[in-house]
């Protein structure tokens, strides 16, 4: 039997938000405050894409950015590109997780975490795939807050800002 892999399900703005606010909970947990909403744009294509899940493996919230993408530099191949097309996908998670309360846009466009959490038992419910896209965007709002400004992380990723 082939399984498919529902790909509709893991870029729906619910599962996104659950990613985001994994994003921004961890930056704000290492930084003291949240990340820049453009950080969103970056960290939710490379959290939610399958194929780049391998890049991660040996890595951990100390790896920091610049360490994994010497490691893996063929995470910056086509990132424009898949950037680009994720941008409604993101901006639907944005606009869903402000809706629910889970995570805030401040006035000077920092993400927050909202008054509203997420059930902790619906993390523990999720397959391994969905899993795992929630502890990669938990990693790279470590490593985003680490690298020290939007910037830096736009830089280092070979973004231009």
């Amino acid at each position: 039997m082939t399984v498919a892999h529902d790909v509709y399900s893991e870029t729906n703005p619910a599962f996104c938000a659950f990613v985001l606010a994994a994003f921004v909970d961890a930056y704000a947990v290492t930084k003291g405050r949240g990340p820049d909403l453009a950080t969103a744009y970056v960290a939710l294509p490379i959290a939610l894409s399958g194929d780049l899940g391998s890049s991660f493996e040996g890595t951990n919230k100390k790896t920091g950015l610049a360490m994994w993408l010497q490691r893996r530099p063929e995470v910056q191949i086509g990132l424009a590109d898949r950037v680009n097309k994720t941008l409604e996908i993101v901006t639907e998670a944005v606009r869903f997780s402000a809706f629910i309360e889970v995570v805030t846009v401040e006035a000077d466009g920092r993400l927050r975490i909202g008054p509203e959490k997420l059930k902790a038992s619906a993390a523990k419910a999720l397959t391994d795939q969905p899993a795992q896209a929630l502890k990669r965007a938990e990693r790279l709002g470590y490593w985003f807050a680490d690298a020290g400004s939007t910037r830096a992380v736009f830089d280092t990723m070979g973004l231009t800002v």
